[in-house]
């Protein structure tokens, strides 16, 4: 939830009923301290246990004429209010009750569960405050400055409860280009002689003929053997899937020719692919 302090003694807004975004305030900046640190502790409670939402106040200090008009309307409302200035949360004579109510992430309002009441019950205590409300069946209201403290108050809880400003959110990354593809030969333009980028392997081919495919080893005999095959022709780089993709091509046309020596032909082609998958 977001805070707002117009005021030392402020303990923020309510959510609750018609006090809806009305500023709660307490007699003193000592009680103030102490209400938002139990608002911090307890709001810690709810993050372990899972749970969304503020602790917060729902009616803190009560002006003489609201006083006034609660009591004259308790039967219509449906609420216990005490007589006029009696009650704790007068503004003039007390003001140290603390009516607790959870605000939910929506801005809506809704009451503790019997598990929270009774760590906030604990909390309250230990900070100086007492659950007077016991005595009539009100176990959101709380008295503060009642007793002695047991912890003190976090004297920065404004700042935790505000918190840093959110920072803004990071642009989504520009996604790189993907890499040009490598041209797949034309059908005129295939080469005649091929070099493995990832295996080394390097492969001649006919592909006009089909007479043949073979690997060539690395050794000095049989790359002169090759270079005799295909003189003055370079072997030329390609990747090993670009190569598969040739040779796939080249096995396409070994089916539609007429060559005599197509089943050699094509077991070189198996293995030449089976070559360059596994490199």
């Amino acid at each position: 939830m977001k805070w707002k302090f117009s005021s030392i003694y402020s303990v923020g807004p309510s959510s609750y009923g018609d006090r809806r975004g009305i500023e709660q305030f307490v007699t003193s900046a000592r009680v103030a301290l102490q209400v938002l640190t139990i608002v911090v502790k307890f709001n810690a409670y709810l993050r372990q246990k899972g749970r969304t939402g503020s602790l917060s106040v729902n009616e803190a200090k009560r002006t003489r004429p609201r006083q006034s008009y609660l009591w004259a309307n308790r039967f219509i409302l449906g609420v216990v209010v005490a007589a006029p200035f009696t009650s704790p949360h007068d503004e003039v004579n007390h003001g140290n009750a603390i009516d607790f109510g959870i605000t939910e992430d929506d801005g809506s309002n809704r009451a503790l569960s019997p598990d929270e009441f009774t760590v906030l019950h604990n909390i309250v205590a230990a900070h100086g405050g007492t659950w007077t409300g016991v005595h009539f069946g009100e176990p959101w209201h709380h008295e503060m400055a009642t007793r002695a403290e047991n912890e003190l108050p976090y004297f920065d809880a404004r700042e935790r409860l505000t918190g840093p400003p959110p920072a803004a959110p990071k642009p989504d990354p520009i996604p790189e280009p993907a890499p040009e593809p490598e041209p797949l030969p034309l059908e005129d333009d295939m080469p005649t002689k091929v070099e493995s980028n990832e295996s080394g392997n390097r492969y001649l081919i006919w592909p006009l003929s089909l007479n043949t495919i073979r690997k060539t080893e690395k050794n000095a005999d049989d790359k002169a053997r090759a270079a005799s095959q295909a003189d003055g022709v370079p072997f030329v780089k390609m990747s090993s899937p670009r190569i598969k993709l040739l040779l796939a091509m080249l096995d396409e046309r070994i089916d539609a020719a007429n060559a005599s020596d197509k089943a050699i032909v094509k077991r070189a082609v198996t293995e030449a692919i089976r070559a360059e998958g596994a490199a």
